[in-house]
């Protein structure tokens, strides 16, 4: 499994357990915001898709300089 695959899991399992965490606190009546697993959901998605397109930019430099120094 590649390095950017691993990443996106574990954004998204962490996510998920966050979003679980905050809907656990909200039905035990300990929340006092119930959009607060919502927007941590929102908030790690955006990081998770930030993260995947810097790593395809990356990825794409990386591969281009592979290329030339292989050519000459």
């Amino acid at each position: 499994m590649n390095l950017e695959v691993q990443f996106v899991r574990a954004m998204v399992g962490y996510a998920l357990a966050r979003a679980h965490n905050q809907r656990a606190k909200a039905r035990r009546g300990e929340s006092e915001l119930g959009a607060s697993a919502l927007e941590w959901a929102i908030i790690s998605a955006i990081l998770v898709a930030a993260a995947i397109a810097i790593g395809a930019v990356v990825k794409g430099v990386i591969d281009k300089r592979t290329g030339e120094i292989q050519k000459g």
